[in-house]
């Protein structure tokens, strides 16, 4: 009889090990894709909930006081003088939404009568200039966040800017002139809606006469009433993003990028004055400085192939970037009469 005896092994030969990782990566490699388009569909989610509450929260704002929340308030006491960021109140539309989206509290707090005391506000800044009052926590209201604001697809941009709460949604004045300082950099000012009265830059005018859509830094009163249009073919909020913009004071301010700064003139996720953009993605080279208002003033988003937009009935459609250019700038113009193709 043999004395031989067999030797039992009892672990993974090194080949089979390799086997194994092999297979492990390959699956690794086939889930990863799917695990981030789902977090990415429910990021996408939540930003159009978030803009559905800004459409109910305007609805529900026109329907106490007649007319849509005004975006800022006029330059002194007559048109045309000389700007301040310093003047009484001096916020966007969005702080006039704050009772309709649930944040009475903070809104109640607001110095809008101008009764409180300079030490009352930050350093330097004279009572009525809200966005720097302190409010009951210590805080300057303008560095109070919402979190409705934010896009969560818009990850890596930070919340705060110089201290401003951020946004990245926009009231939109439609097809609004905004001329860059570089006079070489205004490839879209061609697309811009004639006015009768004059398009004015920066949608800067209390008339609705000189403005296309329904938000103007200046205070323009728009009712849905004047939308002729049609509510659901005129966009009223759409997406921004904060980092590709030189107006950096977020949504308190009515000079705020995330207030009245973005004109459908603009061709959608034009990423060309952006912090954070791919090569492919600047479409005019020789113009990517942020003052480059013609270009760096649009709807612009961190989802693939388009952005969201809250349009004037109060739903919300997502607009591919492929849109016909026509079709997308007269969705802009509250009352402009064009007909419109698919979008």
């Amino acid at each position: 009889m043999s004395n031989v005896r067999r030797r039992t092994r009892l672990g993974f030969t090194l080949i089979e090990l390799l086997v194994v990782i092999a297979i492990i990566g390959i699956l690794v490699a086939l889930l990863l894709p799917a695990v981030q388009q789902a977090r990415e569909a429910a990021r996408r989610t939540q930003c159009k909930n978030n803009l559905k509450q800004y459409g109910l929260a305007i609805h529900n704002y026109h329907d106490t006081y007649g007319s849509l929340p005004i975006a800022g308030t006029q330059w002194g006491p007559n048109q045309g003088s000389t700007p301040t960021w310093q003047t009484n109140a001096c916020v966007g539309w969005q702080v006039r939404c704050l009772p309709f989206m649930d944040n009475s509290a903070i809104y109640n707090e607001l110095d809008w009568r101008t009764a409180l005391p300079a030490s009352r506000y930050e350093p330097g800044n004279p009572p009525g200039f809200i966005p720097t009052q302190i409010l009951s926590d210590g805080r300057a209201a303008r560095t109070h966040q919402m979190p409705y604001a934010r896009c969560p697809s818009d990850i890596g941009e930070n919340d705060k800017l110089g201290d401003w709460a951020q946004s990245n949604y926009v009231g939109s004045p439609g097809s609004q002139a905004f001329y860059s300082v570089d006079g070489a950099c205004n490839p879209y000012i061609q697309f811009i809606q004639p006015l009768a009265a004059g398009n004015n830059h920066f949608g800067d005018t209390s008339s609705p006469a000189n403005l296309s859509g329904l938000f103007s830094r200046l205070g323009c009163a728009i009712k849905l009433s004047d939308i002729t249009d049609g509510t659901s073919n005129t966009i009223m909020v759409g997406e921004v993003l904060p980092d590709c913009s030189d107006h950096t004071a977020g949504w308190w301010l009515y000079n705020g990028h995330t207030n009245t700064h973005a004109s459908t003139a603009v061709k959608i996720n034009d990423f060309t004055t952006c912090d954070r953009k791919a090569p492919a993605q600047i479409l005019w080279p020789s113009c990517t400085a942020k003052s480059n208002w013609n270009i760096s003033h649009g709807f612009r988003s961190r989802h693939t192939g388009g952005a969201h937009f809250a349009f004037a009935d109060a739903t919300v459609r997502f607009i591919s970037e492929n849109v016909n250019h026509q079709t997308y700038n007269g969705l802009g113009g509250r009352n402009d009469n064009r007909v419109l193709g698919e979008f």
